[in-house]
């Protein structure tokens, strides 16, 4: 099967010692600001990295902002389909229902995500907000917020 982690200081050795049962190697990124979309620079110029549990956050965020199947420098297994809901005439607990589905389907399968639960559901008029709880697994949460629009 296809690496399913982009590169980005984590070598790819450390998702295979996971698999072989040892402890998920954190490693660190380059931040990214997802409002501005780009990277944050520090006061010096240089790209600003995070490590252990923020670069295990910023690939969460990465992946939910991401649509699987758009970008050929990701595999089909990178990503998220929740886009692909709306304007579809399905009743607001079937969308909430495969929202789940779709947004544990995407953070499952990095080794260092251990939950993805406490969902919840605000509707608005051309979509809706959605914010979950997620933990690693060295017990660390933080709640991811996004929404959705036609």
């Amino acid at each position: 099967m296809p690496n399913l982690y982009p590169t980005t200081g984590v070598a790819d050795a450390d998702y295979d010692a996971e698999a072989n049962g040892s402890t998920a190697t954190y490693g660190k990124t380059v931040q990214f600001d997802f409002e501005k979309h780009e990277f944050i620079i520090s006061p010096t110029g240089k790209m600003k990295t995070v490590g252990e549990s923020d670069a295990w956050g910023e690939w969460c965020v990465k992946a939910l902002c991401t649509e699987r199947f758009k970008y050929l420098a990701y595999s089909s297994d990178y990503g998220e389909e929740v886009d692909t809901l709306m304007g579809q005439s399905k009743p607001h607990a079937v969308i909430e229902s495969e929202t789940r589905r779709m947004v544990k389907e995407c953070l499952m399968c990095d080794p260092r995500t251990a939950s993805v639960d406490n969902f919840s559901f605000t509707w608005i008029d051309d979509g809706f907000i959605f914010s979950c709880k997620i933990t690693n697994t060295l017990g660390e949460s933080m709640t991811i917020t996004r929404t959705v629009v036609k």
